[in-house]
Parts: C-alpha cells; sequence; structure tokens
C-alpha cells in the first residue's frame, strides 16, 4: 500500500506511469474491504491561483466526500466507515499541504486504504472539483485528460540548431541539444567562397541528418508519440526527405518559431494542432459508426451500450456528458437503467452515482476499448457505440 506519507520518489514513480494504463486498472476495482474515494481538483492557474484558494478548495471537496460517507454509514460496517474517514483525512492533508501542482492542470486522488490501493494523477487538462465514494471510482472526469495524454516531442531545427524537447501531461524536458557552430557563407571571399558555400551545405544537410536519425532512434516505431518541428520554411523539404517513415507518419505538424525561441511557443502550437487531431479523430469514429450500423455493429441506445460494456463487447465509444440514470449489480457488475433486481442472478440492484455513463466508461476502458469525448452528439442521446460483435439486451 502506498501511504500518504510516502516519500516524492515514490510519488514520481506512480506519476510516471502511463495515465491510460491507470485508468484501465482503477476501472477493474471493486474494493471489498472499504470504500473507493475518487477526488478531483481543478488546477487551472486562472481558477485557482494561490496555495490560499486551493486549500479552500480542498477542504470543500473533502467535505462533501465526508457527506457521502455519512449517508452511507448505515449500509456499513464500523471499521469501512473508520477507513473512509482516515482515507479522507489523509487525502485533505496531502493535497492541501504536499500537493505538487507544477505542469498539472488538474489532478485526481483515488483512494481505497483498506483494500491497500492509493494513486495520484497529475491531469493535463482542468477537471471539476468533485469527489466520489463508492464501492469503485469514478473514471469519467478522466475522460478530456485520457484523450490529450500524448506523448510529444518538440524539435527546433535549423542549419545549426537541433534541439530537442518531449513534453507530457504539462511536463517538459530536454531531450538533447545537437547545435553545432557552422562556418558561415560569408567568412571569406572570392574563389574560395562557391567551396565554402558547398562546405555550409554539405555540413548543414549532415547536420539535418544527425537530428533526423536521433530522433527515429528516440521514438519507437507504434509508439504513439507525435511530433512537432519548427524550422523556417525553405529547410523544412531538406529535413523531412531525411526523417525515419515511421516518424513522419507520427508527425503532428510544422511550425515556424525565433531562433532561439525554448519549448514554450512549440507547447502552444502543439495544444492547438493536438485539438485539430482530436477533432479529425472523433469525425472518423462517427464516419466508421454510420457503416457499423447497418450491419449491427453499432448503437446510440444505453440499453444496449450498458450490455455490450458488461459484456466487453465495445470497440469504441463516444460520449458528451449527458447520461440517464442507471442501477448496477453489487455481485456481476451489469448495469441497467431501470431499478429492481438483477436480470441475471436477480440480486438487488443499487444506483449508480455516476449514472448510466460512469458503467459504459468503465466496461469501455477495462475491457480495453476506446472512449472519446465530444462537445455534443446532436443526433443522439449522448452516447455512440462501436460493438466488437453484436449484442442483445438481457430481459
Amino acid at each position: 500500500m502506498d501511504s500518504p506519507a510516502a516519500g516524492k520518489e515514490g510519488r514520481m514513480a506512480q506519476i510516471a506511469t502511463r495515465l491510460d494504463s491507470l485508468a484501465r486498472s482503477l476501472a477493474g476495482f471493486r474494493a471489498e474491504r472499504g470504500l473507493a474515494i475518487s477526488i478531483f481538483l481543478d488546477l487551472d492557474p486562472s481558477i485557482v491561483p494561490t496555495a490560499m484558494e486551493l486549500r479552500s478548495r480542498v477542504a470543500s471537496v473533502v467535505d462533501e466526500a465526508r457527506k457521502r460517507v455519512a449517508e452511507l454509514t448505515p449500509e456499513l460496517g464500523h471499521g469501512e466507515t473508520m477507513g473512509a474517514r482516515d482515507d479522507l483525512d489523509a487525502a485533505e492533508s496531502f493535497l492541501a499541504e504536499e500537493l505538487d501542482r507544477s505542469g498539472a492542470r488538474g489532478f485526481a486522488l483515488y483512494l481505497a486504504g483498506r483494500d491497500g490501493l492509493r494513486r495520484e494523477l497529475p491531469l493535463p487538462t482542468p477537471v471539476e472539483d468533485a469527489a466520489h465514494v463508492a464501492r469503485t471510482f469514478a473514471l469519467t472526469p478522466l475522460l478530456d485528460a485520457l484523450e490529450r495524454d500524448r506523448d510529444f516531442v518538440l524539435v527546433a531545427v535549423g542549419r545549426e540548431r537541433g534541439t530537442l524537447w518531449r513534453s507530457r501531461s504539462g511536463q517538459t524536458e530536454l531531450l538533447d541539444d545537437r547545435t553545432e557552430e557552422i562556418a558561415r557563407r560569408h567568412d571569406q571571399g572570392g574563389w574560395s567562397q562557391a567551396r565554402l558555400q558547398r562546405s555550409v551545405d554539405n555540413d548543414a544537410r549532415a547536420h539535418f541528418r544527425k537530428v533526423a536519425d536521433f530522433l527515429a532512434q528516440a521514438i519507437e516505431p507504434g509508439s504513439g508519440t507525435l511530433v512537432l518541428v519548427s524550422c523556417v520554411e525553405e529547410q523544412r523539404p531538406e529535413f523531412e526527405e531525411l526523417l525515419a517513415s515511421h516518424v513522419r507518419e507520427l508527425l503532428l505538424g510544422w511550425t515556424a518559431s525565433e531562433a532561439h525561441a525554448g519549448p514554450e511557443a512549440l507547447e502552444v502550437e502543439a495544444e492547438r494542432l493536438l485539438e485539430e487531431q482530436l477533432g479529425r479523430e472523433r469525425a472518423a469514429l462517427l464516419e466508421r459508426f454510420g457503416l457499423a450500423r447497418r450491419e449491427k455493429l453499432a448503437t446510440a441506445s444505453w440499453d444496449v451500450a450498458l450490455e455490450a460494456a458488461a459484456d466487453g463487447a465495445i470497440e469504441a465509444a463516444l460520449v458528451d456528458g449527458r447520461s440517464p440514470e442507471a442501477w448496477v449489480c453489487p455481485q456481476c457488475g451489469r448495469g441497467t437503467l431501470v431499478p429492481g433486481a438483477c436480470p441475471l442472478d436477480g440480486t438487488r440492484l443499487g444506483e449508480e452515482p455516476g449514472r448510466a455513463l460512469e458503467l459504459v466508461v468503465r466496461g469501455t476502458l477495462v475491457h480495453s476499448g476506446e472512449i472519446r469525448r465530444a462537445e455534443r452528439l446532436d443526433d443522439f442521446e449522448g452516447v455512440v457505440v462501436l460493438l466488437r460483435f453484436p449484442v442483445v439486451v438481457a430481459s
């Protein structure tokens, strides 16, 4: 178990783990000995500018969680209640006094102390302040961050410059600096001028090749890492020609920046281009939905989506945040839109705090499906699902 007092090195090891892998593992978790507590904080500097403002927000969110624990107390054992209270005390202390918010625009804390689980997730996007207390963790607030949880390699390249950074989740580090001093064309005149120009051109091409070769080694084929290159327009064809095919496939785009600009300018451009890329990916998902629907391998029905989530049948889902109420079986985890008893084992259903949306998100993630968030699915009721195989709703 990761204790609240775990050292910074231990916390950093957790933080470095891929967000999508962590989300999938959390989706499959169900507390057996206590409660699962999910806390989300908005760290956007324009919204939460000071430590005092952060402490105020932490107190408010944790207070909401304590009220939820109090509501559940009649259904809990003494140990479960005390365990949840201890978790919330630890959460408030950590979030108000120890949280390192540098580089993060949101934060998620998952606690289930009696079941030995604690996860701290800095997020690359803002998230609404919220607390959820149940037997399972809340994953829906992570959707925006999951879409944007991409590795970037930012490259500033020129005839002499070759600086590369790796960026992820608001954290950027220098990857390599291959800047070289190359003789300038105007240093000599006469007949030596032509020879010098050829030499400079050859040296510049060799420099471009070194940077391109480093990129090919630093980025594994199929890794999903996105590449943004900054260089002047007339040098772009020469550098692009030298890129390995797998790097070329990962190019997010090209830009131009000041000769000695740092990574900040490239980060802004990368964020803009990523938003465009996400729009194209969502559009492609909707196009696939139209084709798959003819073969009964797609649905916009919450009933079918809930069944598919439980059966591991969701290949990809697109949601916009709207959701009907839902109930879930505490034994098998299947969800329905009506209260009563589980149609499979007869167990009394409990209300799902995250509604149908949370059940679809959880079922998609735990079975390695893809889930995206849209602004608004105007022609549907909040959900569009691509199926791995046809699904029949149990009666």
